[in-house]
């Protein structure tokens, strides 16, 4: 049976973004799939017998106190070029080197790619509009070097796991061969949720989230104008790091009326049972996590078509709204404030959608689409 090993060049914590191949990994090893996740480090509590990390002890620590985050990474890319030199096949994840696609392309491996995010192209695009429309500086500008680069690796790839449409059409915008495309969605995980039921609300004054970086990707700007404009009997509990761009531009969130921030929480299922609606005005996305594991919890989703990734479908599970139309998304907030008959039917539809999207049925359907598209790959010569 051929063996997949694959390459994320930051930390596992399995937060994050190291939750997504930490669990695509566990599944795909639970169903008998040959597979080895290299990482720079790893949290101690993550003992997988498929984990391989590339420092530990104390080289980790003198390592990560030079404070260069490309190091963690260049030393796991030099580990993995080392340990894996004769794969036909390995699956690189975002935020790597171009010489590492380089040397396996020399090597003629089939190079598996996840896109976590739009094409640069196009996210450089939509990021430029979004900051003339709301005169905020874009503070971490996306550069045509970028862009040569992420092209670069996009013609070394042989297959591109898009985890939502926008993201596939983003990559359609820019040329890529679709063949290479494999359509594909995030998931959530039901043991990092064992109880999902929702805590008893005051339907006279609901709670609406936000979970992720307060910025202006994030569409951030939008929702707190729709949110003064609703002046809502409500709470919005905005959860997550607030970007530079948006603290000099709303000095202070808790300022605004019914504005609540939490920086951070390592126990976001908490904060799902205690909401009545999720919102995510997203303007650039790959698969937003916090969409899915919001639906799991029953919570109704007003999103953008990038906050909604594979998941929402429009106006039978969830709301998608135009991404730049204040008044679409403070009448949207406004109906389901004043609708709690109408936040619980959709919370329970989104509920439900949800059952389709959890990792092990998400690394399944992965799994299917790399053996359909990289023949040979988990087969035995026999099967072939």
């Amino acid at each position: 049976m051929s063996h997949l090993p694959v390459l994320f060049g930051y930390h596992a914590s399995n937060l994050g973004n190291s939750h997504v191949p930490l669990s695509l990994c566990r599944h795909w090893h639970n169903s008998g799939r040959d597979v080895s996740l290299t990482v720079p480090s790893t949290d101690p509590a993550l003992g997988y017998s498929w984990l391989k990390p590339a420092m530990s002890g104390l080289a980790k620590k003198v390592i990560y106190r030079l404070g260069y985050p490309a190091i963690p990474r260049r030393i796991a890319e030099r580990f993995f070029l080392k340990t894996e030199k004769q794969s036909p096949y390995v699956y690189l994840w975002a935020g790597l080197s171009l010489e590492i696609f380089e040397e396996f392309e020399r090597r003629g491996a089939t190079i598996i790619i996840e896109r976590i995010n739009c094409h640069r192209h196009s996210a450089q695009r939509i990021l430029q509009q979004a900051s003339e429309h709301w005169n905020i500086p874009v503070t971490a500008a996306i550069t045509s070097e970028a862009i040569e680069e992420e092209n670069r690796k996009l013609d070394i790839a042989d297959a591109v796991f898009c985890p939502s449409p926008m993201v596939r059409n983003s990559m359609l915008e820019n040329n890529v061969d679709e063949s290479k495309l494999l359509s594909t969605s995030y998931g959530w995980s039901p043991e990092r949720f064992p109880s999902r039921e929702k805590e008893p609300s005051n339907s006279l004054r609901p709670v609406f989230l936000f979970a992720g970086t307060i910025c202006l990707r994030k569409g951030i700007p939008l929702l707190l104008e729709a949110w003064k404009r609703a002046d809502l009997n409500a709470e919005l509990l905005l959860c997550g790091s607030i970007a530079h761009e948006i603290q000099e531009h709303y000095p202070s969130l808790e300022s605004i009326k019914n504005v609540r921030h939490v920086n951070y929480t390592r126990d976001i299922g908490q904060l799902y049972r205690k909401t009545d609606v999720f919102v995510f005005p997203s303007l650039e996305e790959g698969g937003p996590m916090v969409t899915y594991e919001a639906m799991a919890h029953g919570i109704p989703p007003l999103v953008t078509a990038m906050g909604g990734g594979a998941i929402v479908e429009n106006t039978k599970n969830g709301t998608i709204l135009p991404d730049m139309d204040i008044d679409a998304w403070a009448q949207a907030m406004t109906l389901m404030a004043e609708n709690p008959d109408r936040r619980k039917e959709i919370g329970n539809l989104a509920q439900q959608r949800s059952k389709q999207f959890t990792w092990k049925q998400v690394a399944e359907q992965r799994a299917r689409l790399l053996e359909e598209h990289c023949i040979g790959i988990w087969k035995t010569k026999e099967a072939l």
